[in-house]
């Protein structure tokens, strides 16, 4: 099922990062770090939680039926040099900090063939979810494959793979999240991926409002498909706990009939960024973009409360060997019902 929100704003290939070898590693703590570019939204571009659903929006974009970006409205990128954190020994977890590594050896299978992906893998990343989070139901609904050498190669179903999205931003808000679990308690549309398994069933059955009522998270399964460890334009994850809201940033995409919503980030000093150097096929960065328990959640069902409610993520750019080999990941989009 294609995302109702709509990707951050496509950017070109960042220059190879200017800094001398000796800055390319510090110490934080028992922590090594390493320096990577990221791109943020700029000072000058207003930030907000709500978006006001006006045209033209104060950020966002105009997109075309077919999905191309036809205006761009106050985008403003700053690229920023960061320090990120090698997290592999902080036990991170999906309630405290958004994100989690598990290991996860799946099933090996033709990562570019949509139906293999549909009826095979998808399952295999729900069960994966509903083990870490002991959630009720898992639905897995949507994915993405991304690499620089195969950007636009067919994937089948009309889909193609993308480029790293190099632009810090967070896939959800509260309005969209919950318009997305709505839209699940409906028959799959025309462009959505589950309408192959499913016809004209919908993913989830019941009541949208009792569903959307009691705690639900939306998750991606983010995992590397190359036979070699993550190098080039690896994943880099910003602490939620390290950015306030005023540094958030509403970025809206019009369509003809619906308008959608994500967020992006301005740089603020305090920003913490972690990763998880050399990630292999055999593992899976669980990232939460939406928590309605979360506390920046206005709509939390009563009595419960996570530390996270969403994790900015973006692909960084860091210094690599010349032969390097291109990143291939795949991140497949779940519902997690509690």
């Amino acid at each position: 099922m294609r995302p109702l929100v709509g990707a951050a704003l496509p950017l070109g290939t960042l220059k190879p990062l200017a800094v001398k070898a000796q800055d390319t590693q510090q110490t934080e703590g028992s922590h090594k770090s390493v320096a990577a570019k990221v791109n943020y939204q700029s000072a000058s571009v207003p930030t907000g939680l709500y978006a006001e659903y006006k045209y033209p929006p104060k950020v966002g974009v105009k997109r075309d039926r077919l999905g191309n970006d036809v205006k761009i409205f106050g985008v403003n990128v700053q690229e920023v040099v960061v320090n990120l954190t090698d997290a592999r020994d902080k036990n991170l977890c999906l309630d405290e900090h958004g994100v989690e590594l598990v290991p996860f050896q799946a099933t090996p299978a033709n990562f570019y063939d949509i139906d293999q992906v549909i009826s095979q893998y998808y399952s295999e990343c729900c069960d994966l979810v509903k083990a870490a989070t002991g959630a009720r139901m898992v639905i897995a609904f949507d994915h993405n494959i991304r690499s620089v050498s195969k950007k636009g190669d067919s994937m089948g179903g009309g889909f193609a793979v993308q480029p790293p999205l190099e632009l810090v931003h967070a896939d959800y808000t509260e309005a969209s999240a919950i318009r997305r679990v709505r839209d699940m308690t409906k028959p799959p549309g025309k462009n959505d991926t589950l309408r192959k398994i499913l016809n004209d069933q919908p993913p989830i059955k019941g009541d949208p409002d009792e569903i959307v009522g009691r705690r639900f998270m939306i998750v991606n399964v983010w995992k590397s498909i190359h036979e070699a460890p993550v190098q080039r334009k690896p994943l880099g994850i910003l602490s939620p706990e390290s950015i306030p809201e005023e540094d958030i940033v509403i970025h809206e995409i019009h369509y003809d009939d619906r308008i959608g919503e994500n967020y992006n980030a301005r740089h603020g000093e305090g920003h913490c960024w972690w990763h998880f150097p050399g990630m292999t096929r055999n593992e899976a960065l669980l990232i939460k973009t939406w928590d309605n328990a979360g506390k920046f959640a206005q709509c939390a069902p009563p009595g419960q409360r996570a530390s996270a409610t969403f994790a900015f993520h973006s692909a960084v750019d860091v210094q690599v060997p010349p032969d390097a080999p291109d990143r291939e990941s795949i991140e497949v989009r779940t519902i997690v019902l509690f």
